[in-house]
């Protein structure tokens, strides 16, 4: 089965994955992976996006994949954190749409490498 590395970024690029809610949306998304049967093979935040490697048999099952961990983790997100949704006025965590990139098994390893790594490149989002 394919591999796609997936990525996705908060509404307005805010930064709102750090600390307890960066914790809680990785729970989230290997949560509802888990309950739909999604191969969720890595998973890793940065400050304002996602980066997940997923396998599915075609693009129409990782699109139903997407709308499940982007639309459960969003409802899941404010219905434990609802004061999250006051503060950033939105109802929707995520920006509506993601990138993707089939990754050939053999270039597999260092994908995961790059998702595992994304917050040692915290230094590119100095404000």
């Amino acid at each position: 089965m394919p591999l796609y590395h997936v990525w996705f970024a908060t509404k307005r690029r805010k930064w709102l994955l750090q600390g307890d809610v960066d914790d809680l949306v990785k729970e989230i998304m290997i949560s509802v992976a888990t309950e739909k049967g999604i191969d969720l093979i890595e998973c890793e935040t940065m400050v304002d996006h996602a980066h997940l490697l997923i396998r599915a048999s075609n693009r129409t099952e990782l699109s139903r994949a997407m709308n499940y961990i982007k639309g459960l983790t969003s409802k899941r997100l404010f219905d434990q954190l609802p004061e999250l949704k006051l503060d950033i006025a939105m109802n929707n965590f995520w920006q509506h749409r993601y990138g993707v990139k089939h990754v050939p098994e053999g270039a597999k390893e260092p994908v995961v490498h790059y998702i595992q790594t994304q917050k040692d490149r915290l230094e590119k989002y100095a404000r």
